[in-house]
C-alpha cells in the first residue's frame, strides 16, 4: 500500500497582500480538516512560529494569535501533527491595522541572512514553544521536523546547530529538480537523490547512510505539455473548483518563485485536477509520496483529491513514521 505524507505550510501570504488570519488560515484550514476527517486522512502542519511570536507581541493582533493557537490545538486533537516552520522576514514586518501585514522589507527573508547564533536561538525558541503548546493535548509531544521558509535550507551548515539543539531530526524542505536564485534567497535542489527519504549529515542533497539527520523531500512528478493543457482545461471548465477563497496574494517581484529545471512539479492538492493527481500518484514508484500545500491555497478541488486519496489504496503517515523506519 502506497504511503502518503500530507504536509501544509501554515502561514500568511507574502505577496503585496498578506491576507487576514481568518480568511487565509482559519477558514481554509477548517475546510481541510473537515475534508480529512471525512476520509480518515492525517497530515502535518508546518507552523510559522515567527508569525505567532510577532502577533503575540503586538497588542493589536493578539486576538488573531489566539485564533491561530486555538486552531492548532484543534489540529492536534483531530490527530494531526504540528512541526516547525520559520519565515524570518517577520522580523521586519509591520502591522497595517486592518488585519493584514506589510512585508515590504525582505532583508531577512532567508535564515542565511541572520547570524548563525540567532538562527540557533530561533530553532530552540520555536521548537520549545510548539512543544509546550502541543503538550496541552499530547503530554509527551516532541517536534521532530522542519521546513525552511521559502525552501531556503541551504547552506545547511548555517542551521545545523539549530537542528541539534532543538531536537529536530527531519528536514522536508527539498524538492528534486527545483531551484531559485533571488536577491534575498537561493536554493538548488537539482542534485537531490531521487529517494522518498534518506540520511544526510552536511548538506541535504548528499545522502550519507551514517548521517545524523533525515531528508524527506517534497515529492515531484513530470509535468508535460499535455499535462499543462489538461490542467488548463480543467480550470476553464470547473472555475468554481479552482478559485481560491482566501484574501491574499502570492505575487511579489522581489522573490523569485521556485523554478523547475527538469520539467517537474510538486505534488499538491491545489492547482491541479483530481484526475491528473491520481494518475501521477499511480505512476510514481516511490513507497512514500510527500505532498506540500498551504491552507491559503485551498480550493474545492483539494477536497476532491482528498476524497480520492482517502480510499483503501493509500495509507496516511506522519514524519514520525519515517523517523521510526530509519532508526
Amino acid at each position: 500500500m502506497k504511503k502518503i505524507i500530507l504536509s501544509f505550510d501554515y502561514e500568511l501570504f507574502f505577496g503585496y497582500k498578506s491576507g487576514t488570519v481568518e480568511k487565509t488560515l482559519i477558514i481554509p484550514t477548517n475546510h481541510l480538516l473537515d475534508g480529512m476527517d471525512k476520509v480518515g486522512a492525517k497530515s502535518t502542519f508546518f507552523v510559522d512560529y515567527l508569525m505567532i511570536k510577532y502577533m503575540l507581541e503586538n497588542e493589536n493582533t493578539q486576538m488573531d494569535a489566539q485564533l491561530i493557537i486555538n486552531q492548532l490545538l484543534d489540529i492536534l486533537k483531530r490527530g494531526h501533527r504540528i512541526e516547525l516552520h520559520l519565515h524570518p522576514h517577520w522580523i521586519d514586518a509591520r502591522y497595517n491595522g486592518d488585519g493584514t501585514w506589510n512585508f515590504d522589507n525582505f532583508s531577512h527573508y532567508s535564515l542565511a541572512a541572520l547570524p548563525q547564533s540567532r538562527v540557533t536561538e530561533l530553532f530552540v525558541e520555536g521548537a520549545t514553544y510548539l512543544n509546550a503548546l502541543a503538550r496541552k493535548v499530547i503530554p509527551d509531544y516532541r517536534v521532530i521536523a522542519f521546513r525552511a521558509g521559502g525552501w531556503a535550507i541551504q547552506p545547511f551548515s548555517h542551521v545545523k546547530e539549530g537542528f541539534r539543539k532543538a531536537g529536530i531530526q527531519i528536514d522536508s524542505s527539498g524538492a528534486a529538480g527545483f531551484k531559485s536564485i533571488s536577491k534575498y534567497s537561493s536554493y538548488d535542489f537539482t542534485n537531490i537523490p531521487q529517494l522518498p527519504y534518506y540520511r544526510f549529515s552536511e548538506e541535504i542533497d548528499r545522502a550519507d547512510e551514517n548521517g545524523m539527520f533525515i531528508e524527506v523531500p517534497i515529492a515531484t512528478h513530470t509535468y508535460t505539455t499535455i499535462d499543462r493543457i489538461q490542467n488548463r482545461c480543467f480550470r476553464m471548465t470547473h472555475p468554481e473548483k479552482v478559485t481560491g477563497i482566501t484574501d491574499g496574494t502570492h505575487i511579489r517581484k522581489e522573490i523569485v518563485p521556485a523554478e523547475s529545471v527538469k520539467g517537474k512539479r510538486m505534488f499538491t492538492l491545489s492547482n491541479t485536477s483530481p484526475s491528473m493527481c491520481r494518475i501521477k500518484i499511480r505512476q510514481d514508484k516511490s513507497e512514500v509520496i510527500t505532498f506540500i500545500d498551504h491552507p491559503k491555497d485551498f480550493t474545492y478541488s483539494s477536497l476532491e483529491i482528498l476524497d480520492k486519496l482517502g480510499r483503501k489504496y493509500y495509507q496516511f503517515i506522519h514524519y514520525t513514521a519515517i523517523e521510526k523506519a530509519v532508526n
